[in-house]
């Protein structure tokens, strides 16, 4: 019984095993007719699809060029102009130079003594012929004195031989005489007098005494320094120039200055003086200026920046964004009345602020380029719009 049941067990298994082949091989035969018709479907729709993107990219490519053809050659560059203006340029020459009181020197003994009296603080400003030191002069006062009686007896002499001479009761000879030791005693007498004067030292102008070191008692040896004095009424500012304009300065120039040591003060003066010849070495030349110190508060070494104005070159100026460059320089967009635009070579001189001056063919009120550059071609046609 027990064997019967497991032959009917097997017969069942290999029935399902195949039928389960058979299913497996009919589904694949279908799959690869399916896969077939589909490929050839495929591929004729995939040169369909090829064929019509290839007119629709040649469509698109023709419009494209048709595009640019139209915006470079047929379009019109808008673009913003500025007009061409003259300004002068290299007409202010600056320096640097150092001030110098306009009279100076350095007091100092003309003769030998003790000092008797100082007559004057450091730094006090003194008028011309205030004594500043009195050296002891007791041996100079006695002599003077001495000369004086001398002269008194020649006059008396001389009066007395002339009321003689005058009743012929006196040779010639002795009244020649006299008047000859009157000639005398008035040159010694004078002689005397110039020692003694000597020995007071004077201010020889007005002006501003500096430091000295001496004090009362001291022995001042012959042409020994006492102190500066340095007359600043005026002070004279030196500078050089370049040879290039030189010969544009006048006496009488006008001139700007400047110190740091009174920032934000500016001082005016005139051209005083002008060397003779170009140093030879530095090719420039010595100028000297005055200026007015009424207040006293510019002192002599002080460093000045100095500022004048020349007849310098004038020049067609423009904004600088009209300047544009290539491989042959700078030049600008010029814009004709017929409205085309010319390429100008132009060579910059000056830059100030947003302002170029140029040497090159344009003239005051003519249109430049200014912004819009990328669209412009030599001769081309450009639609203006002023620079506000």
């Amino acid at each position: 019984m027990k064997h019967g049941f497991g032959r009917l067990t097997a017969l069942v298994l290999a029935a399902a095993v195949i039928v389960g082949v058979g299913a497996y091989f009919g589904l694949r035969g279908a799959t690869e007719q399916n896969g077939a018709q589909g490929g050839k479907a495929g591929a004729k729709s995939g040169g369909t699809g090829a064929a019509g993107g290839t007119t629709a990219g040649r469509r698109q490519g023709r419009r494209g060029r048709s595009g640019r053809g139209g915006r470079g050659g047929r379009g019109i560059a808008r673009v913003i102009v500025a007009e061409v203006a003259l300004r002068t340029i290299g007409n202010r020459v600056a320096a640097v130079g150092s001030g110098r009181a306009l009279r100076s020197l350095t007091l100092t003994a003309n003769v030998t003594g003790i000092i008797d009296s100082i007559g004057f603080t450091p730094g006090e400003t003194v008028k011309e012929g205030k004594p500043l030191v009195i050296l002891q002069s007791e041996a100079e006062g006695i002599a003077v004195r001495q000369a004086e009686v001398k002269l008194r007896d020649a006059e008396t002499t001389m009066q007395r031989y002339q009321r003689l001479a005058a009743q012929n009761a006196l040779a010639k000879v002795q009244l020649e005489q006299a008047r000859t030791a009157l000639a005398t005693a008035k040159t010694e007498l004078e002689a005397k007098q110039y020692e003694l004067k000597r020995r007071t030292i004077i201010a020889p102008f007005g002006g501003v005494i500096g430091i000295t070191t001496l004090v009362k008692g001291d022995f001042l040896k012959e042409g020994t320094a006492i102190a500066t004095i340095d007359d600043r009424s005026q002070l004279v500012v030196e500078f050089v120039i370049s040879e290039r304009v030189a010969s544009q300065l006048k006496l009488g120039n006008d001139v700007r200055l400047t110190t740091p040591a009174l920032s934000g003060r500016v001082f005016r003066g005139k051209i005083s003086a002008l060397d003779t010849r170009i140093d030879a070495t530095s090719r420039t030349l010595r100028v000297q200026a005055s200026v007015p110190n009424p207040d006293g508060r510019l002192i002599s070494g002080m460093t000045f920046s100095v500022s004048l104005r020349i007849e310098g070159r004038k020049l067609p100026s423009m904004p600088g964004l009209a300047i544009q460059w290539d491989r042959n320089g700078a030049y600008v967009w010029r814009v004709g009345k017929d409205n085309k635009a010319v390429r100008v070579g132009v060579t910059i001189r000056r830059r100030e602020d947003n302002m170029v001056s140029v040497e090159g063919k344009l003239s005051p009120g003519e249109n430049v380029v200014v912004e819009g550059h990328q669209n412009v071609r030599p001769g081309g046609t450009v639609t203006l719009v002023k620079n506000d």
